[in-house]
C-alpha cells in the first residue's frame, strides 16, 4: 500500500482504511514536523498541527464532489502551515522571514493548479525587495493584519506615514515583477 499514488490514497481515505492514515503520517509528517520545529514549534506542536490537517482532510474527502487539483504532500503541507500560522497569530507571535519561506496559501492551493504558480511568482518578486517591504505587505496581503495593527508593530507615528510606507513597498514589489 505504501506504493499508492495520491488519487489511490484519497480512495482509500474515502474507504476509512485505515492503513491509510499510516501511509499519510509516513509519508507527509516528518516534512511538516520540520516545519513546524524551524518556525518555533516543537514535536508535540507538531503532532498537533498534524492531527488537525489529517481531520481537515478527512472532512474533505468525504465529500463526493471532493477533486484533489495538487499534489496530495502540496495539498497537506498548506494546510498544517496555515494552522500552524494561526496558531502563531494568536500567540502574537510576529511572523518572521523564516516563517514567510513559502507563500503557499491552502484554500487558493487546492481550488486551482495554477494558483501555486502565481505564489511561486509573487514569492519570487518578494525576495528581490527589502526585508521591511516584505515584512509590510506579508502582514497586510497574507496575514490580513490591518493597518492600524501594523502601525503599532512598526513603531509608526501615524496613519500617514503608514500608508506612505505602504505605497512605497507596494512600488518596489511592482517594480520587482517587471524585472521578470
Amino acid at each position: 500500500m505504501n506504493n499508492f499514488s495520491d488519487l489511490s490514497l484519497i480512495n482509500e481515505l474515502q474507504c476509512n482504511n485505515k492503513d491509510a492514515y499510516e501511509i499519510l503520517y509516513m509519508r507527509y509528517f516528518p516534512v511538516i514536523a520540520s516545519y513546524i520545529k524551524q518556525n518555533r514549534g516543537n514535536d508535540e506542536d507538531a503532532q498537533d498541527v498534524f492531527q488537525e490537517a489529517i481531520i481537515v482532510l478527512f472532512e474533505k474527502v468525504e465529500h463526493p464532489d471532493f477533486v484533489l487539483t495538487s499534489s496530495l504532500s502540496t495539498y497537506l503541507f498548506a494546510i498544517s502551515k496555515n494552522i500552524w500560522l494561526k496558531v502563531l497569530r494568536d500567540h502574537k507571535f510576529v511572523v518572521t522571514d523564516q516563517l514567510d519561506e513559502t507563500l503557499h496559501n491552502a484554500e487558493l492551493l487546492v481550488h486551482r493548479e495554477e494558483d501555486v504558480d502565481l505564489f511561486e511568482k509573487v514569492d519570487s518578486w518578494l525576495n528581490k525587495i527589502t526585508k521591511h517591504c516584505q515584512q509590510v505587505l506579508r502582514a497586510l496581503f497574507f496575514y490580513n493584519q490591518s493597518i492600524e495593527t501594523l502601525m503599532g508593530i512598526m513603531g509608526w507615528k501615524n496613519r500617514h506615514t503608514a500608508d506612505n510606507q505602504k505605497y512605497k513597498c507596494i512600488q518596489q514589489l511592482k517594480k520587482s515583477s517587471k524585472r521578470e
